[in-house]
């Protein structure tokens, strides 16, 4: 797994790679909460280059949300893979985490 980030718009972007599974996500846990709390307006998830996403990939997602409602950061993902996009959807994140197709999507409705 491989994580980077970078500001677009006015938005803190991380993009992930590789697998989101019980090896990788606590470290990458670690990496949002660290960059969620310097407090930007909105923070986007790039999935795009996510392969598998595990039940300790969607925690992870799922602290990210909370955090990012507790300081009133706009937070969302886009750009999920098929598979990894039917995990998702299947757990029920989708209702609770707004999800964009891609990039431009996310910038212009966040």
């Amino acid at each position: 797994m491989e994580t980077g980030y970078y500001e677009e718009a006015g938005h803190l972007i991380v993009k992930v790679s590789g697998k989101l599974d019980t090896i990788n996500a606590p470290e990458f846990g670690r990496v949002l909460e660290k960059l969620l709390a310097e407090k930007q307006a909105s923070c986007l998830l790039d999935l795009s280059e996510v392969v598998f996403l595990s039940s300790s990939g969607l925690q992870v997602l799922l602290a990210g949300a909370k955090i990012s409602k507790q300081e009133g950061i706009n937070f969302g993902v886009f750009g999920m893979q098929a598979m990894v996009e039917d995990v998702f959807k299947l757990s029920g994140f989708n209702h609770f985490i707004r999800y964009f197709e891609d990039k431009d999507e996310a910038l212009a409705q966040l």
